[in-house]
């Protein structure tokens, strides 16, 4: 999916894109669980407390930090594209009664605290190895952030050839990606600098020299500069076509799951629920309304899931 920063810009200042990080608060919750759509549960426990007429509460995980994919808007309510999408997959499952709160989404799951994570998250093997994923749901692209009038980069060989330093969390999708570059590539090394510093912190040291570029998601950029107020100062250049497809072959996100019995089991329903989703237009309409564009994922990735 490929966008330009114009594009952005103008869906920006349309009031398209919802940018709100104030209020986000830890007890922020939402309920969903109308009986609309088709999709029937294939596991034991859903089905028994169908038949009863009893629901089983899911209990799904966010940050509820990263609009417009998931926030806390001015009414201390969770929304954003993909809560939006999750409360319209338990819709379509009766016998669950889906309730959203705001915690550590990883840990959450892995401890058995949660039973689904709905954060924005992309598929690593690492990821694999401790929860299973759904389906896609919607796909992304990303844009490199540069200090305002620096030429914008062509390549990750221009970014290599230039000496550029780019800050990453260990272990992320970026990070994964130019590791195997700089393997691949001993004469066009890539000077990474591992950080968990946070969106504001690493774009900040963009502004001060301290790193030169940052590889992120193109919707949350428009959101983040205005929100940080480093507007005029930071850029978004578009991400060439071969670099975008070499960094995230699919670049789609996925809901996860404990990897589980009961993890696989509401994997199998959510699964059912997004197929249907994307074949009646729901994924696209929902995309659309906050994107200004139809990121639901190509058909052919709902053929399997990645683990």
């Amino acid at each position: 999916m490929k966008k330009t920063k114009k594009f952005w810009a103008v869906l920006a200042a349309a009031g398209l894109l919802a940018a709100s990080f104030a209020g986000c608060g830890s007890n922020a919750s939402a309920n969903a669980g109308s009986s609309s759509g088709s999709a029937a549960s294939s596991s034991a426990e859903g089905s028994s407390a169908s038949d009863s007429g009893e629901k089983k509460v899911i209990k799904a995980v966010t940050s509820g930090t990263l609009a417009p994919y998931f926030y806390v808007n001015d009414d201390n309510e969770l929304t954003g594209v993909d809560i939006d999408i999750v409360k319209e997959v338990f819709n379509r499952l009766p016998q669950y009664e889906l309730k959203i709160e705001q915690a550590d989404a990883l840990q959450g799951v892995l401890s058995g605290q949660y039973d689904i994570a709905v954060n924005n998250y992309g598929y690593t093997d690492e990821r694999a190895e401790s929860y299973y994923f759904s389906l896609p749901y919607k796909t992304s692209f990303n844009e490199y952030i540069q200090r305002t009038g620096d030429e914008p980069l062509t390549s990750l060989t221009d970014l290599a050839d230039r000496g550029y330093k780019i800050e990453l969390s260990a272990g992320s999708l970026t990070a994964n990606a130019l590791e195997k570059w700089n393997t691949d590539n001993p004469d066009h090394q890539i000077n990474i600098v591992y950080s968990n510093a946070n969106f504001q912190v690493r774009y900040q040291h963009i502004v001060d020299g301290t790193a030169d570029v940052a590889i992120d998601d193109g919707p949350i950029i428009d959101n983040l500069l205005p929100q940080f107020g480093l507007e005029g100062q930071l850029e978004a250049n578009e991400i060439d076509e071969e670099t975008e497809d070499f960094l995230f072959p699919q670049n789609n996100t996925y809901f996860l799951f404990g990897k589980n019995e009961e993890g696989a089991a509401l994997r199998e329903d959510v699964d059912k629920a997004l197929k249907e989703m994307k074949g009646d237009g729901t994924l696209s309409k929902i995309t659309t309304e906050y994107l200004g564009v139809d990121t639901s994922p190509d058909e052919k990735y709902f053929d399997e899931t990645p683990n």
